[in-house]
This record gives structure tokens, C-alpha cells and sequence, in this order.
């Protein structure tokens, strides 16, 4: 990683949050890394350097947390923060979830050092980071899904991307949120949602990262 990177790190574990300050430093020494052990103290970090932080890496089960309503609300004061969720669980919902919310990637926290870092350089080139095993998951349920659509109905030419929603999808690649889409490519949020949409149907797709699958299985240029 370049050096000068500013980095938050939450997690009620006061041992992996020193870890991850290592690894960080361990990769890039001149980089500034906070962390947080419980949610006041979260919030304190982000209202301080929320706005000029490269990268939040978020435990999504802090005590005192319900779901995914931290993320949203980090995501909603620092639309344009990268978070990087951090979690035990690792079920397609969840991680399929994160993503919907504004996350974007998601780690296991069985995840060796060097993916790890490998996910951390991804997050911060602008890419979307899966684990591998759910990128397989949701394959091959598109896959069944696609089959189970065919043997129903006549089979449908995909369905091409105009230029524009092409711009968004690789905003939507980045992990970027609407708002931050909205910025970038100086739109409204009705329209973007729209765009949205259109990019969802066109695709056969029913949320961010399907779509992401999707369009890279149809030779559409972005990042998964």
C-alpha cells in the first residue's frame, strides 16, 4: 500500500484490532491507523476522520448493534468512505447484504493475513471484495436460476446497456453508494435508481452484486 493512507479500524476485540493495526503497518509503515473497540468510541473515530479516511474495516456484530444499522449509518454520514466489513458469519445473505447496504467488500475473519491484504489493496483500488466461496454460490444460483427460468419460458436475447448505465454499473462495481454515484456522475438520486433499475432488468439481476456476476459472465468490462 502507498504510504499517507489514513485507516479506522472497529472491532469489539481488542486483539484483532491490534492485529489488523500490524498487518496495516506491517504493509505500509507510514500509514495512520485508529481503532475502536466499542461503538461510542467508533463514532468518535468517524466524526474525526470519517471524511479524510481511506478505509473503514467494520466488524458488523459489535455489541449493542442490531444487523447492519451501523454500516448504515456510517454510510449515510461518510457517503464516500470505503468500508471494508469484517465478520464471522459468512452465509450468502449476509454477505450479499453488507454489500446492498453500502459496504464495499466483506472479509471473513478466518481469512488468512495475506488475503487480508490482498482484499485491503482491492477495496482501495475501487473494487468490490467477495470471498471466493460466495462469488461460487451466487453463480451457480444464477445458474439455477437461469435454468429454471428456461425450462419455463422461451429464452430471451440479453438485453444490451446504454452508455450511461454503463457508467453506473462501474460505480456500482467500485462499491460505491447511490449518493456517491449521484456526486461522480452529477445526477439526481431519482435518476440514478433509475438507471439502477434498468441495469437490474437488463441483467436479470436482483441486487448489486448479482448484477456485478451477471454482467462479468456477459463480457461487460468490470471488476468483480
Amino acid at each position: 500500500m502507498p504510504g499517507s493512507l489514513k485507516f479506522i479500524v472497529v472491532d469489539d476485540h481488542s486483539l484483532i484490532t491490534e492485529a489488523l493495526s500490524a498487518l496495516i503497518r506491517a504493509d505500509s509503515p507510514s500509514a495512520e491507523v485508529y481503532a475502536a473497540n466499542d461503538v461510542v468510541s467508533a463514532r468518535r473515530l468517524l466524526a474525526e476522520h470519517g471524511e479524510e479516511a481511506d478505509l473503514l474495516i467494520l466488524d458488523l456484530s459489535m455489541p449493542g448493534v442490531v444487523g447492519t444499522s451501523l454500516l448504515e449509518e456510517f454510510v449515510k454520514a461518510h457517503p464516500s468512505l470505503k468500508i471494508l466489513v469484517l465478520s464471522g458469519l459468512l452465509d450468502r445473505r449476509t454477505v450479499l447484504g453488507v454489500l446492498q447496504k453500502g459496504a464495499a467488500g466483506f472479509v471473513p475473519k478466518t481469512l488468512d493475513a495475506g488475503l487480508l491484504t490482498t482484499a485491503i489493496h482491492f477495496v482501495l483500488k475501487g473494487g468490490v471484495y467477495l470471498p471466493s466461496r460466495i462469488i461460487e454460490e451466487s453463480q451457480r444460483a444464477l445458474f439455477f436460476d437461469e435454468a429454471s427460468r428456461a425450462m419455463r419460458e422461451p429464452a430471451a436475447a440479453p438485453q444490451a446497456l446504454t452508455p450511461r448505465q454503463m457508467d453506473v454499473l462501474r460505480e456500482l462495481a467500485k462499491g460505491s453508494p447511490i449518493k456517491k454515484i449521484c456526486q461522480t456522475l452529477g445526477l439526481s438520486e431519482g435518476t440514478v435508481k433509475t438507471h439502477v433499475s434498468a441495469i437490474y432488468r437488463a441483467l436479470g439481476a436482483r441486487n448489486r452484486t448479482e448484477a456485478l456476476i451477471a454482467a462479468h459472465r456477459a463480457g461487460y468490462d468490470v471488476r468483480l
